[in-house]
């Protein structure tokens, strides 16, 4: 059964709180290491009824004066500090589960190595405050004002920035799985390196931030202002970048590996001429990036970036299909060589021919060289007759076998000048290039006309 004593003329109902508030009122600064305040009561609410002048109540704040106070590794499990002024206190290693720091004054404050799972932050005033490597899972900070506070390698799994201001805070190597930074303002905020699966960041100002290395897997930057933010080796595999303006990013060897990218403004040259994923030689991983890429490129009309994207993606299609052969001759798996080992070759062929049906040059090139091959062909066999003349018989001038080689691949009936093939061999030869002919006709055709429609 509690006591009612008096302090200061006014009755405190708990003798917890009346020893704490005789102490405060003694030192100043307050310098109480260990100290054990769990689940005690010391919002402004409960010490409403108090005196104005009492030598604890600070003016600034209307709660505790705790200005500069020693509470390192106090013990704060429950306990509700809301509103105190808690200015350059030490807080050092203490453990504080679901306490109340609601509207108090934490500017400066030593939190670092504190344990403050599920404590309430919100709307505190804690610009340039140490939670370094503090535990802060679930804890709450909507409307808080932290800027250039230091939240490097805590552990903030589920917590809640909402509409926080945290201008220039340092996140660096923190681990904030599921935190929700929506509406929030990160401007020129430190990311580097901190793990940001499925985090919100809904309707939140990230200009100029820094991102690199961090990972972003399924996070959501719905309705985000990015201008300047540096994703330069992030995973942002999974993410929501849906009709965000990213051209101004850096996204250097960034990952995009089944992002959601659409009406997404960005540029080929952003990314560093390689996704991260082929960096870092995941090639199935790096053909689902370049394929998001592509149909990106393809929704805001970026014809030249699809093209290039598609290109890449089917690249690292051969890259995969040629480990995956490489693994099986180690294993001894020779269904697995011949199936992949197949699928590598016929990807780089069709890569050397027409560089998967973008290059009209490529084409072009396997029309000269196919010509030059089969007048060879025909010269070796002595198979093309002049028919008339004095030069009448085999030829091997090497002119007639050019022509006669061009003028095949290229019209679908032997061509009539003065010169007829013999032997089954020499007409085996010309009805295989007349076949060839047809094809690379058919794709220049192809190729052409998806260049002409861009």
């Amino acid at each position: 059964m509690n006591e009612t004593t008096q302090v200061a003329g006014a009755p405190v109902p708990d003798q917890r709180l009346r020893d704490f508030l005789d102490r405060l009122g003694r030192t100043e600064p307050l310098a109480a290491p260990g100290l054990d305040l769990a689940r005690l009561d010391c919002g402004r609410d409960a010490l409403s009824s108090q005196g104005d002048d009492a030598p604890w109540r600070d003016a600034e704040s209307g709660g505790l004066a705790l200005t500069g106070a020693d509470l390192s590794r106090a013990r704060l499990d429950d306990a509700d500090l809301g509103g105190a002024n808690l200015r350059r206190a030490k807080l050092a290693g203490a453990v504080g589960r679901s306490a109340r720091f609601a509207g108090a004054i934490l500017e400066e404050a030593d939190l670092t190595e504190s344990d403050l799972s599920g404590a309430d932050f919100t709307h505190v005033v804690a610009g340039q405050i140490s939670l370094s490597q503090a535990m802060l899972e679930d804890a709450r900070f909507g409307g808080a004002a932290m800027r250039f506070a230091d939240f490097s390698e805590a552990l903030l799994d589920g917590a809640d920035f909402t509409r926080a201001d945290l201008w220039g805070t340092d996140f660096t190597g923190a681990d904030a799985d599921d935190t929700v930074f929506r509406d929030a303002r990160l401007d020129e905020a430190k990311l580097k390196d901190a793990n940001l699966t499925h985090a919100d960041f809904e309707g939140a100002s990230l200009t100029k931030a820094v991102l690199t290395g961090s990972r972003l897997r399924g996070a959501s930057f719905t309705g985000a202002k990015l201008d300047g933010a540096d994703f330069s080796g992030t995973d942002l595999s999974d993410t929501n970048l849906v009709r965000l303006n990213l051209a101004t990013c850096r996204l250097r060897h960034a990952r995009f590996s089944g992002a959601w990218l659409n009406g997404t403004r960005m540029h080929v040259e952003q990314l560093g001429g390689a996704v991260g994923e082929e960096v870092a030689g995941d090639f199935a991983a790096a053909q689902a990036s370049y394929l998001a890429l592509e149909q990106n490129w393809k929704s805001i009309g970026d014809q030249d970036g699809a093209s290039w994207a598609y290109k890449r993606g089917r690249r690292m299609g051969r890259h995969h299909a040629g480990a995956q052969a490489k693994a099986s001759w180690a294993a001894r798996n020779w269904r697995g060589v011949t199936r992949h080992g197949y699928r590598w070759i016929a990807d780089r062929f069709v890569e050397w021919l027409c560089d998967y049906g973008e290059s009209l040059s490529r084409i072009t090139r396997a029309f000269v060289l196919l010509i030059g091959v089969f007048a060879v062909l025909y010269g070796m066999t002595g198979g093309l007759i002049i028919l008339e003349g004095p030069e009448a018989g085999p030829t091997y001038n090497p002119l007639d076998l050019m022509s006669y080689s061009a003028l095949n691949m290229m019209t679908a009936n032997p061509p009539e000048i003065g010169l007829k093939p013999t032997g089954r061999v020499t007409n085996l030869l010309v009805g295989i290039e007349g076949a060839v002919g047809i094809i690379l006709m058919g794709l220049f055709g192809f190729v052409l006309g998806n260049r002409l429609r861009r």
